[in-house]
């Protein structure tokens, strides 16, 4: 299709049917400047905040319009998926994907396309083996966790102890019990407590004594889920993770008094070793920029594709579709696809430190992890800046918004280190299919899972807001100083999470 025809084509599109608005064109120079020259005369404020307004809606349709007339998302979430799969760090497969991924964003037209290296703590899965020896022979539905050790020659046989979600408290009350036993622990909150990552668990499991951690899993499906287990080096006992039927099981075999014991067997690699985030950019006029991330890694039983390849497929569309619409922003818009994420923010801690001097330039960072549906925003404190964003939400009124704006802050994400930094953290609010969650680090991670109108809707929405933020003559949102970090990680109960990880308290 010719350039015309096909701009044609992408306004209408998008005017009538995502938008939800009669198809326009951006006023000519000539119009613009009426409209300035008038509000010069103080007489017509509000044609200004209209032509401005009516602005931003032609580029909401060109993009959204470039989308669902261009999207190359299905066939690139098709390669990275099915030819090259689990991608892990330090890996050959996570090499092919940063390989790919920067071949997008050149074919694409982008700028300062390139990667970042960083050496890390890398894992690797070997032969794995775990089974229930009694009271009766069960092989069992488990897998490896990340940074996991490998067991002796001939494995290791122990009794298991339930130690319910694994909360101190709970380990506290079973005392020594717990000393030379498999603690066999549920993913959640115990009542009144917070939720703590496996590796919490495997810690206070480990300063009981305990042989090893069996973590289970509440989806259903006898699907064991993986995950990292530790941080920058080998934990310090052996974590399995276990399907939600096997841990049932057992459990129901301890409440009737029965010794339940298992075998572990595993051989893991381990090591330093070298990885990179893939970075592009759309350079602006400025030298702000808007950094838009995703994590490219993925576990290697299945084959990542919603975790994280739905946020991959959203950074390298939205990428695509703003250089196709001619986009020429204030600031530059970095675009970032982070290795490590997986085995404990890896890439992102790496590149915050490598670029420390000009975070402070950072207007602020989009993080796409998992990302489906949009439904609003959460941009993490900044309660200040939320009446431009609801007015931006209201023009984008055709993508059906459905939760608005949230200010409160999370992490176990790549955008973790630049939130600790101060820089502004936003990320869509969205949803998934309802059965997503089951399959979330299992081998059950596949293409078929992913829903591609969704994508290709976050995808518009993510271009549309960063290109939003770049555009602006002066940043919506300033950084956080110290004391504004500080105060947003207490008030959303922050701080505990972080100090296990030696990033809280955090050095200014």
């Amino acid at each position: 299709m010719y350039p015309a025809r096909r701009f044609a084509f992408v306004c209408i599109l998008c005017g009538t049917i995502i938008l939800g608005i009669s198809p326009v064109w951006l006023p000519p120079p000539a119009a613009c400047r009426v409209n300035e020259s008038r509000n010069a005369s103080g007489a017509v404020g509000l044609a200004g905040a209209e032509v401005h307004r009516q602005a931003r809606r032609d580029r909401l349709a060109a993009i959204t319009g470039e989308v669902f007339s261009g999207s190359e998302i299905r066939e690139n979430l098709r390669t990275l998926c099915d030819e090259i799969g689990g991608r892990l760090s330090g890996t050959r497969n996570g090499r092919q994907a940063r390989n790919l991924t920067e071949r997008l964003f050149n074919r694409y037209g982008l700028e300062q396309v390139h990667q970042e290296l960083f050496a890390m703590f890398g894992w690797e899965r070997g032969p794995f083996r775990c089974e229930i020896v009694t009271p009766h022979h069960v092989a069992m539905h488990a897998v490896s966790l990340g940074n996991t050790p490998s067991t002796p020659p001939g494995g290791i046989e122990a009794a298991v102890v339930d130690v319910g979600h694994g909360n101190p408290a709970e380990f506290d009350d079973l005392g020594h019990e717990v000393r030379g036993k498999f603690a066999l622990a549920v993913s959640g909150a115990m009542p009144g407590g917070r939720w703590m990552h496996r590796s919490e668990v495997l810690a206070v499991a480990a300063e009981h004594a305990a042989a090893g951690l069996l973590y289970q899993t509440r989806q259903p499906g006898h699907l064991p889920m993986t995950g990292m287990c530790w941080k920058n080096e080998v934990s310090p006992i052996p974590g399995v993770g276990i399907s939600r039927e096997d841990g049932e099981w057992i459990r129901r075999q301890l409440e009737r008094g029965e010794n339940v014991r298992v075998r572990l067997e595993m051989s893991n690699l381990t090591g330093e070793v070298e990885s990179a985030n893939v970075v592009a950019e759309i350079p602006g006029r400025s030298n702000e920029y808007v950094l838009v991330g995703a994590h490219l890694d993925a576990w290697d039983l299945g084959q990542g594709a919603l975790d994280n390849g739905t946020g991959t497929m959203i950074v390298l569309e939205a990428a695509r579709v703003l250089v196709q619409i001619g986009a020429t922003p204030e600031a530059t818009i970095r675009f970032v696809l982070f290795m490590g994420e997986e085995s404990g923010l890896c890439g992102s801690r790496a590149y915050a430190a490598a670029h420390a001097d000009e975070l402070p330039a950072c207007r602020a960072m989009i993080n796409c992890d998992m990302t489906g549906m949009p439904l609003g925003i959460r941009i993490m404190g900044h309660e200040a800046a939320n009446g431009f964003f609801e007015e931006l939400l209201a023009d984008m009124h055709g993508f059906e918004l459905t939760v608005g704006i949230s200010n409160r802050a999370g992490i176990y994400g790549d955008h973790q280190p630049f939130l600790l930094a101060g820089v502004p953290i936003i990320t869509p609010r969205s949803r998934l299919e309802d059965d997503a969650w089951m399959y979330y680090h299992t081998s059950a991670d596949t293409f078929d899972k992913v829903t591609f109108k969704q994508l290709n809707l976050a995808a518009a929405f993510v271009a549309a807001l960063a290109l939003e933020l770049a555009s602006t003559p002066e940043r919506i949102l300033e950084h956080l100083d110290g004391n504004g970090v500080r105060a947003l990680i207490e008030k959303n109960n922050l701080g505990e999470a972080l100090s296990f990880w030696g990033d809280w308290p955090h050095e200014e």
